[in-house]
C-alpha cells in the first residue's frame, strides 16, 4: 500500500513542477507604450467647470448593469461523475480547493448519532495511518497550510488552503486522510470534550432555546433531527468511527452507484496544469483498495425530506428573562418553485429589507418596541423551507408587537406595495447579486454547490429576469398565501407568568426539546 502511494507521489512530482512554474508571470509580447506627445489643453479651472455639475442633485449615474459569471466558462469534467470549477486568480500566490463527495445518508440507529457528528472533524484531527495527528499538524503549520474535513447528510468533503507552491503536497496529504484515516485516540478525547461541553451549554442563551423550540414545534420526527445524549457523546470510541467511516469517502469512490464528486478550485493556478494535477490525484484515490464490509450499509439509511407538523398556535418555553425571544413560522416552498421569486420581493418589502422594510419602520422606528425585527423567505432545494419573522421585545410588549406585525401583514396583503417600495425591492435584490461573486473562491464554491443542487447554468441570468418581472399583485398574493396568521406557529422564549396576553399557548418543557 505504501509503495502504491509512494509511486503516486513520484508521478505527481512532475505535475507539481508544472503547476508551480505555470504560476510564474510570462514575458509580455506587447511593445512598451511610449508617452504621448504633449498637446494644448484648456486651463484646469475651465475644464473642471465644464464637467462638474452645479449641485450633487444634478449628478447623473449610468444605468446599473451587472452580468453574473457564467458557470460553463469555468467548468471542467475530469471523468464521468467527476467535475468542477476552476477560477484562476494570480493576484496572490494562494490556492483554495473544496471537494464534495455526494453521499446522501443518515445513521439508522440513534446510538450512532454522536459518533456520526464527530466523524467529519476526526478525519482531519485524527491524522492518517501514514501520518500521525501531531506530524500532520506540524507539517501544515510549517508551510502555513490548512485542511478541513466534513461529513454531512448530503455530502462528505474536504477543503485546503495553501501557498500555490505547496498545492500538490497539501492535496495529497488531504487525500491520505480521506482514504486512510487514523482516528487518533488522543484527538478523539479532545473532540469528545468539545461536544460534551457544547451539549451541556446547548440551552445557555435564549437564542439557542428558541432555535430548538422552533424546530420542535414545526417539524415531525426525522432521523436527520436526532439529538445525541450526553452519555452517548462520552461513549464514542475509535472503533465506532472506523465502522461508520466505511460509508464516507471510500464508499463513494468505489460504489458502482456512487454519487458525483464536484470540486471548486481557485487561486494561483493555470487551468490545464490544475486539471492534470486533479486527474492524477483522483486516480490515486481510486487505486487505494477498499475492504467493503457486507453489513456496512446497515449503519445508514437514505435521508427523507423534513415534514411539517402543521399545528399552528403559540408555544412557550418558560425562561426568566426580560426580553421575549419570538419566532413566527409557516411552511413555504421547496425550490425550484414559481412562488419563490415573488415571495422574495414581498418578503423584502415586509421585513427583509432592513431599515427600508415595513416591520422595521413600524415596530422599531415608530413604536420603539424592538431593536431588531426581520422576516425571511427560506431558500431550500432539498426540503420545504419556512417563512420566518423574528424579533426580540420587552416581555410586557410582546402582545402589542405581534398585533402590529399582523396589521402590517394585513395592510400589505390588502393594498399591496407602493411603486417606490416595489422598485426599491427589485433594485436591491438584483444589485446584491455581485456579493455572491466577491472572490474567486466564493465563485468556484458557489458553482460547485449549485451543481450538486441541480441548478441550471442560466440560474443567475434568470434570477434578474424573474425578480424584475414581479408585479404588485403577485406581492399581495404571496403575502396572503405565506404570511397568514391562522397558519403560523409562534415560538416564544420568556417568563410564562408575564405572557398572559399571548394566551392561549402551550408550555413546552425545556427538557422535551430534543428529538429522540
Amino acid at each position: 500500500m505504501r509503495k502504491v502511494y509512494s509511486s503516486l507521489l513520484g508521478l505527481v512530482s512532475g505535475v507539481a513542477c508544472i503547476v508551480a512554474c505555470s504560476s510564474a508571470p510570462e514575458p509580455s509580447a506587447e511593445p512598451v507604450a511610449q508617452p504621448a506627445p504633449a498637446v494644448a489643453s484648456a486651463p484646469a479651472d475651465t475644464a473642471k467647470a465644464s464637467t462638474l455639475p452645479a449641485s450633487y442633485k444634478d449628478i447623473v449615474y449610468p444605468e446599473y448593469k451587472y452580468v453574473a459569471p457564467y458557470p460553463k466558462d469555468y467548468r471542467v469534467e475530469l471523468a464521468p461523475g467527476i467535475s468542477g470549477y476552476i477560477v484562476p486568480d494570480s493576484s496572490l500566490p494562494l490556492v483554495n480547493l473544496s471537494v464534495y463527495f455526494e453521499n446522501p445518508q443518515v445513521v439508522s440507529d440513534i446510538k450512532d448519532e454522536a459518533a456520526s457528528e464527530m466523524l467529519g472533524s476526526m478525519y482531519r484531527r485524527g491524522g492518517s495511518t501514514n501520518t500521525s495527528a501531531h506530524a500532520l499538524d506540524d507539517s501544515l503549520e510549517f508551510i502555513s497550510a490548512g485542511i478541513s474535513t466534513s461529513v454531512g447528510t448530503w455530502t462528505a468533503g474536504f477543503s485546503i488552503d495553501c501557498l500555490s507552491k505547496d498545492f500538490i503536497s497539501t492535496l495529497f496529504l488531504a487525500g491520505d486522510l480521506m482514504v486512510r484515516p487514523g482516528f487518533d485516540k488522543e484527538q478523539l478525547e479532545i473532540v469528545k470534550t468539545n461536544f460534551v461541553t457544547a451539549h451541556e451549554q446547548r440551552y445557555d442563551t435564549p437564542a439557542k432555546v428558541l432555535s430548538a423550540l422552533r424546530t420542535k414545534v414545526n417539524y415531525a420526527p426525522n432521523p436527520r433531527l436526532w439529538d445525541a445524549s450526553l452519555e452517548e457523546y462520552k461513549k464514542v470510541k475509535v472503533d465506532d468511527l472506523k465502522r461508520l467511516s466505511a460509508n464516507s469517502f471510500m464508499k463513494t469512490l468505489h460504489s458502482p452507484a456512487r454519487g458525483r464528486i464536484v470540486f471548486a478550485l481557485s487561486g494561483d493556478v493555470k487551468r490545464d496544469s490544475a486539471e492534470l494535477a486533479l486527474k492524477t490525484f483522483f486516480m490515486g484515490l481510486f487505486m487505494v483498495p477498499f475492504d467493503d464490509e457486507a453489513d456496512s450499509v446497515a449503519f445508514y439509511s437514505a435521508p427523507k425530506m423534513l415534514t411539517f407538523l402543521n399545528k399552528p398556535g403559540t408555544y412557550v418555553v418558560d425562561k426568566d428573562i426580560t426580553q421575549a425571544n419570538i419566532s413566527m413560522n409557516q411552511p413555504f416552498v421547496k425550490r425550484p418553485h414559481p412562488d419563490y421569486y415573488p415571495t422574495a420581493v414581498a418578503n423584502f418589502i415586509l421585513g427583509g429589507g432592513s431599515f427600508s422594510s415595513r416591520l422595521m419602520t413600524r415596530v422599531r422606528s415608530d413604536e420603539g418596541l424592538a431593536y431588531h425585527i426581520s422576516s425571511r423567505a427560506g431558500n431550500d432545494y432539498r426540503d420545504t423551507a419556512m417563512i420566518t419573522i423574528s424579533l426580540q421585545t420587552k416581555v410586557e410588549s410582546a402582545s402589542l408587537a405581534l398585533k402590529l406585525i399582523y396589521e402590517e401583514i394585513d395592510k400589505l396583503a390588502k393594498d399591496g406595495p407602493t411603486e417606490e417600495e416595489l422598485a426599491m425591492a427589485k433594485k436591491t435584490l438584483v444589485e446584491s447579486l455581485p456579493g455572491l461573486f466577491d472572490s474567486p473562491s466564493s465563485t468556484a464554491v458557489l458553482f460547485a454547490k449549485d451543481e450538486l443542487l441541480g441548478k441550471s447554468p442560466d440560474h443567475y441570468l434568470d434570477y434578474v429576469k424573474e425578480i424584475n418581472a414581479v408585479t404588485a399583485e403577485q406581492v399581495k398574493a404571496m403575502i396572503k398565501k405565506y404570511y397568514a396568521k391562522e397558519k403560523m406557529t409562534i415560538s416564544v422564549v420568556g417568563p410564562v407568568s408575564k405572557l398572559g396576553d399571548l394566551k392561549p399557548f402551550t408550555v413546552v418543557p425545556l427538557d422535551s426539546l430534543e428529538f429522540r
